[in-house]
Formats: C-alpha cells, sequence, structure tokens
C-alpha cells in the first residue's frame, strides 16, 4: 500500500474515530471534539469502517487539480519571460499574456512560475514610516508635475524627458509630453497644451528644478523663473515641494510609466519621440486612467477657463531693455529699431520689455501697449588681424593642415598672415575680400606710422 503522510489534524481525527469505533466516546462527544456536526461524524465513520485510513482522506489528493494552468500555456509564456517579455513584471506580464495572446492567468500564479524558473526575485519592502497628505476633494485643485528623463525609447532613438501632468485628487493623467529635456520652452509648450485642454488648475505642485525655482542668491524667495512669472500672471500658484516623497504621486506614476509604457512603445515599435507623443496622447493616456484613475470625493472641478486669455503674451520670455538713445534696443546680439509713430509716448533711457514668444517670434512693449519695430541687419565685423579674419570667414582650411605653421594664427600680424596665406592657402582671395583687407593693413600701417613720428617728436 505504500507510506501515507498526513497532517496532525487527520491523525487526530483517526484517533477520536477509534475512541468512537470502541465505543468509548458517542457520536455527540465526538462531534464537539473534532468541531463538526453529528451528521458529519455519522458519514466519516462509515467511510472510515468501510475504507480504514483512506476513507478519510480527501478524494482529491494525488490529482492534479483542474484549476491548474494548462501545461502548454504555462511553457509558451515561460519562453516569452525568456525573450520579449524578459523585462515584464507578474503584475503587467499577466495582462499582456490576456490581452495578446488571451492567456488568463493570475498574477499570483505568474509569479511562483517565474520565481520557480529564476525569472523573478521575491523581494521584502522596506518599511518607512510616512505621514500621508490626504488627496485634494475635487479635480483641478493641484496638479502635480514632473519630468522624468529615461531612456524610454530602448536605444530605437534618442533619450528624452516625459513630462507628466497628474491631477493629485484623482492620479488621473492630465498630460503627457515627451521633450529632448526638461526645459523651460518644453515645459511651456506642455502646459499650454494641459490649458488649452482642461483649463487652468489652482496650483501645480513642482520640486526646485532650475524651471521652476531661482536657487542661487535668492535666499528671501523673491526673484522668480519665467515660468513661476507666467503661473503668476493666470492666477495659479506654484507650490514647491521639498522632497521626493513629498509629490509621491506623480513620483510612482514615474516608475509605472517607465515599466509599462516603454515596454507598450517596444511592442508598437515606436523609434521617434514624435511617434511616441502621438501614441501616448492619442491612447495611451486614456487607457492608464481607464485602469489606475480614482473617484475624487467630490464631483466639482476647480479649472478655471482661459477664454479671453492672451496666452501667447503670457507663455513667453520677458526680459526689459533700455530704450538708447537712437531708439534702439538689443538683444541677445540683435539690433531692433522703433518706430518714429508709436501708439504710446517714449523717450530714451526708458524700459522696453521684450517678448519672446514659443514660435521664437519677438513683440516688443512698454506700459501694456505693443511697440512697432524693425530688426536691423548685424553690423559687419572690421578685420584688424588673423583671429578676426579667420572667426569672420569661419572657415578651417584656409592654412593646409598638411604644411607645418611656424606661428599660430594668434601670433601673427594680418600681413604675416596673409602671405603666409598665399603659399599655403587651397584657393586665393576674393576681389572683394582682397581690396577690404589691404585697405584695413594701409590703415594699420599708418596708424603705426603716426606712432612713430610721435615718438620721434617726443624725443
Amino acid at each position: 500500500m505504500g507510506n501515507i503522510i498526513m497532517s496532525l489534524k487527520e491523525k487526530e481525527r483517526i484517533m477520536v474515530l477509534e475512541q468512537l469505533k470502541r465505543k468509548e466516546i458517542n457520536q455527540v462527544t465526538a462531534a464537539q471534539m473534532l468541531g463538526v456536526s453529528p451528521r458529519w461524524v455519522r458519514d466519516i465513520q462509515k467511510n472510515y469502517l468501510a475504507n480504514g485510513i483512506n476513507g478519510i482522506l480527501h478524494k482529491s489528493r494525488g490529482r492534479p487539480s483542474k484549476r491548474a494552468w494548462d501545461v502548454k500555456e504555462r511553457n509558451f509564456s515561460i519562453s516569452l519571460f525568456l525573450g520579449d517579455f524578459k523585462d515584464f513584471g507578474p503584475t503587467y506580464g499577466a495582462e499582456k499574456l490576456k490581452t495578446l495572446y488571451n492567456i488568463k492567468v493570475s498574477k499570483e500564479t505568474l509569479r511562483k512560475e517565474l520565481i520557480h524558473e529564476g525569472l523573478w526575485t521575491a523581494g521584502k519592502k522596506k518599511v518607512t514610516y510616512r505621514k500621508r497628505r490626504e488627496r485634494k476633494p475635487c479635480v483641478g485643485i493641484m496638479v502635480q508635475l514632473d519630468g522624468s528623463p529615461h531612456d524610454w525609447l530602448e536605444s530605437r532613438g534618442p533619450r528624452a524627458t516625459l513630462l507628466v501632468f497628474i491631477d493629485d485628487a484623482t492620479s488621473e493623467l492630465g498630460w503627457l509630453e515627451f521633450a529632448p529635456s526638461e526645459s523651460l520652452d518644453a515645459i511651456m509648450k506642455a502646459t499650454l497644451k494641459y490649458f488649452k485642454k482642461h483649463g487652468r488648475p489652482l496650483s501645480f505642485y513642482v520640486d526646485y528644478g532650475s524651471v521652476f525655482s531661482v536657487n542661487t542668491n535668492n535666499p528671501e524667495r523673491e526673484k522668480i523663473t519665467q515660468f513661476e512669472r507666467a503661473m503668476k500672471e493666470l492666477g495659479v500658484e506654484v507650490i514647491h515641494a521639498r522632497s521626493p516623497q513629498a509629490k509621491g504621486r506623480v513620483e510612482r506614476v514615474n516608475r509605472t510609466l517607465q515599466d509599462r509604457l516603454t515596454k507598450d512603445m517596444r511592442l508598437a515599435g515606436i523609434s521617434t519621440i514624435e511617434a511616441a507623443n502621438a501614441f501616448v496622447q492619442s491612447d495611451y493616456i486614456q487607457r492608464h486612467n481607464e485602469m489606475f484613475a480614482e473617484e475624487a470625493a467630490q464631483s466639482g472641478n476647480a479649472h478655471r477657463s482661459v477664454a479671453g486669455l492672451d496666452l501667447h503674451n503670457v507663455f513667453c520670455i520677458k526680459e526689459r531693455r533700455v530704450l538708447q538713445n537712437d531708439f534702439t534696443i538689443s538683444y541677445k546680439n540683435r539690433q531692433f529699431q522703433l518706430a518714429k509713430h508709436q501708439r504710446a509716448a517714449i523717450r530714451p533711457k526708458e524700459y522696453v520689455i521684450v517678448h519672446e514668444h514659443l514660435d521664437s517670434s519677438i513683440s516688443l512693449w512698454i506700459r501694456g501697449i505693443e511697440l512697432s519695430f524693425e530688426e536691423l541687419k548685424p553690423r559687419p565685423i572690421r578685420i584688424k588681424n588673423a583671429v578676426d579674419y579667420v572667426s569672420k570667414h569661419q572657415d578651417d582650411e584656409l592654412l593646409d593642415p598638411k604644411i607645418p605653421a611656424a606661428k599660430s594664427v594668434a601670433e601673427m600680424s594680418l600681413n604675416e598672415f596673409l602671405k603666409s596665406r598665399e603659399s599655403r592657402v587651397k584657393r586665393p582671395l576674393p576681389a572683394v575680400e582682397a581690396n577690404e583687407i589691404s585697405s584695413n593693413i594701409l590703415e594699420i600701417q599708418n596708424e603705426q606710422f603716426h606712432i612713430e613720428n610721435r615718438k620721434f617728436s617726443c624725443c
């Protein structure tokens, strides 16, 4: 018959049934000892008297479960986790098996099988005390904004930063957008799109990144960034989190997106930032919210309309410049000439506000009135020496690198450089440039002649 492995409970049950068999106790007492009904005792006693120990063992012992995972499906799934699903977790893996291959398996069953095959490690979470901040009561009171730099395209394309907008009340994704970096231009463009889709929230919850906060020489927090200035003009409060844990909702969704979104884009064959933006904004945001978004405590919506607001002149870079006596201003090595007739009275030495818009266009304002202007052409560089000549033409082939130079260009005078160039350059000077340089040489020689004469007269 072989050995039968029994549990302690089954051994105690046999001892009670033996006492009942020897009539040392009655069925009521046996039922009390086993914690069951007398009727159950009568049934199990009949089986014990008829079949012995096998009569009290469960009939399914030693048989495979009817609910067990099919062997073929199990082996196919494990092969996927050795290939395309090699970095999938049990939870997301179970979802994708059902979606793509119609294989229904619980995440716990899949977790156990992956651990058994050495494809997953059961780790213990560190216990850290945190004081929970309650969610905001309704949508639009607080939106958490963060940038997540990551290899989203997994070397199929350039690295990018995902700008994430998530509502604090519901954990609902309001907007996702990939950008080359977490720059002011990228964040302003993404925020503008969020406003056009949802409206203005009451506040943004952000970190102390350079786009959101002036962190140098600003102890009183008086200086503000261009982003803070734009939000102030729109009546949106900017709140800075003092730690990553403080804005845990957006940090956790970043980890979820790095796990799930990268795999979804891999399966979809996405390899460019443009295609990634189209994918998340047309498909992924809705699917993510259907799965993870929660219901707010109150049904209201605190978002405010942007109708009637001049967003073009809010989402821009604004800087002050002093108006010169010739009614010009300088901005980033560019010169702008104000027109004679304006809608506002303007005088030299007044401050003019330069608006650099998201489309790179420029507008000038004073006291809230837009000014008429035109951009001046840059002044030509006056060539005085060899370095000026090379920097003006930006030509690395002026000198043949195969022929060693006795002096560097910085050490040569313009006359020495031109003589050296005649024997080393690959092409002749254009006539216009040659005349210009010749006149410059004559001017320099005249200056040197006058200097020598003054020295002679002084002596």
